[in-house]
């Protein structure tokens, strides 16, 4: 059990053991030089993600996320990377925020704006990789 940053100071969450996981060992975690594509997203309780992404043959063959979230952000960010790792740009595009929620075993509704966020971050990504390749 972990507190959650908003909560009552007497209130303990149980997330499950997926989401505790990804929020205390987030993979692809971290910042990129030089990347294809990136994006930086402000989310609606303050906090940013910003992802990065390496492109080869309109496969993402690397992708970084920071952010300076709750654990559940965390969490949320490194679930869409590894849902990305390896598809196309038109898969990487289908990824939803249920998708985030499911790979984490559920989350609390208070919470879903941070499933929503690592998507909107990526789409973004995605987009400036796509416009970059225009010019």
């Amino acid at each position: 059990m972990i507190k959650s940053a908003g909560d009552d100071k007497n209130k303990k969450i149980k997330y499950p053991e997926k989401a505790m996981e990804h929020m205390l060992r987030p993979g692809n975690f971290g910042r990129m030089t030089d990347p294809d594509g990136a994006a930086v997203v402000k989310g609606q309780c303050g906090e940013t993600m910003e992802m990065y992404l390496i492109i080869k043959n309109d496969r993402i063959t690397k992708i970084l996320f920071y952010s300076n979230g709750c654990g559940i952000v965390l969490a949320c960010g490194s679930v869409v990377t590894e849902l990305a790792m390896g598809r196309g740009i038109n898969e990487a595009l289908k990824i939803s925020p249920s998708d985030i929620i499911d790979k984490l075993e559920s989350i609390l509704r208070g919470h879903f704006h941070c499933a929503v966020l690592s998507v909107i971050t990526l789409y973004k990504a995605l987009a400036d990789y796509m416009l970059k390749k225009e010019t």
